[in-house]
């Protein structure tokens, strides 16, 4: 029985302690550098396009839909094992307690989040409604109710659910907040406000009447809690190496064509182990395509010249950086010491391989500038790109190489 008390502080533990691990690499000098940098632009820019509102931009729809998102989406941090479902199952009835203080976890981390989200659409509020940040703390504690709310009818739901039901459940609530939401935020009648809430009661003590004859479905919590731990490893895994995640391969038969152009040479070993590592793994391909399509609808719709060169060289950097993890990819793979060549050229083919990425990417930016009408720009972007491209691979990526290495 003591230990079934003291589980939910174990399991808190091991989860912060796991976080830090990997949060010292994500969030090193050279990032924090970039985040800054990200914020201070947008943070300008979003200043400037708040102060061009005026009484007939829809406030109350825009804040409306953007705080119900964030406070429909209530995942419960339950920091469940596989294991569990074994040793835990028989013990179900004597978990109340620790289930108790997974919903309170999962509250204050969300309603930070909300907290931060409510912070970001206060100046586009005070800015068309003329009431000033008044109303913040009553929008907030709105916010943690609306949470709360959300937090325990997705409890109860999860007793229940299936698939097509999870998604039918997600789109009732968020249309839910959403509706009320933007009734408070429009300043409607109180006795309309008072209407909607009713509902969400009625909603809720169904929902409870509903589960209150149904058991956990173990095998759902499980699956979701390594879901998210899953995408977390996922982020994490940019930054450095993550034993824990499983990568997923696809063939991409229809990008044969670019191994072509690798020479079949015993030298060239490497080289073609790296191009197809980047080609069939989702993790680092689908980097590429998100970071340069992101970019690329930035590059079209900015019309500053020194905004389009920030935003090129920032995510040329942002795929450099995070594609440096990559050279340590097969690392734990015993065939890899199998092949007759010496491993002296595999930082070298790497290296290499990042290059031509880089450079693929500097065109594509360079692709996209001219074709918003900025053709000047686009040679800018273009040089600049192959200098960046040079001086990250000659010299910014051997360094962060060198200290991986050590840290291993």
């Amino acid at each position: 029985m003591k230990k079934v008390e003291h589980l939910w502080g174990e399991r808190l533990q091991s989860y912060a302690q796991e976080l830090r691990r990997y949060a010292r690499y994500m969030f090193n000098d050279h990032l924090l550098f970039v985040v800054i940098f990200g914020l201070g632009a947008g943070g300008y820019y979003y200043t400037n396009w708040v102060k061009t509102l005026d009484a007939a931009f829809p406030i109350g729809w825009v804040m409306g839909i953007i705080l119900a998102f964030f406070a429909t989406i209530s995942p419960i941090y339950t920091l469940l094992r596989r294991a569990d479902v074994v040793f835990l199952l028989p013990l179900e009835i004597k978990l109340k307690s620790y289930f108790q203080k997974a919903i309170r976890l999962s509250f204050f981390v969300q309603a930070y989040v909300l907290l931060m989200v409510l912070a970001v659409l206060m100046p586009m509020y005070a800015q068309v409604s003329g009431n000033g940040f008044r109303s913040f703390f009553p929008f907030f504690l709105i916010l943690l109710i609306l949470k709360a709310w959300n937090l325990l009818f997705h409890w109860q739901f999860l007793k229940t659910v299936n698939t097509m039901q999870g998604f039918r459940s997600f789109l009732t609530r968020f249309l839910m907040n959403a509706v009320l939401l933007f009734l408070v935020i429009e300043a409607a009648a109180w006795w309309l406000i008072s209407l909607v809430v009713v509902l969400f009661l009625v909603v809720l003590f169904y929902m409870q009447q509903v589960a209150k004859t149904k058991t956990l479905k173990w095998e759902l919590l499980i699956e979701k809690e390594e879901q998210r731990m899953t995408a977390f490893y996922r982020l994490a895994n940019l930054f450095t190496d993550v034993p824990k995640l499983k990568g997923q391969v696809k063939r991409r038969k229809w990008l044969d064509g670019l191994y072509r152009v690798i020479r079949f040479d015993k030298k060239n070993t490497f080289t073609y182990l790296y191009a197809r590592t980047f080609i069939r793994t989702n993790e680092y391909f689908g980097l590429f395509i998100r970071l340069t399509l992101i970019a690329s609808l930035l590059l079209f719709f900015s019309d500053s010249r020194y905004v389009v060169i920030g935003i090129a060289i920032l995510f040329l950097y942002l795929t450099g950086f995070q594609f440096i993890p990559m050279l340590r990819y097969h690392e734990l793979k015993i065939w890899i010491n199998l092949y007759p060549v010496s491993n002296a050229g595999k930082e070298k083919a790497f290296l290499s391989q990042l290059q031509k990425i880089l450079l693929v990417q500097s065109l594509v930016f360079a692709i996209v500038a001219a074709a918003s009408g900025a053709f000047f720009d686009s040679v800018i972007i273009l040089g600049l790109g192959v200098i960046f491209t040079f001086v990250f691979v000659k010299w910014y990526a051997p360094q962060r190489i060198r200290k991986m290495q050590r840290l291993y």
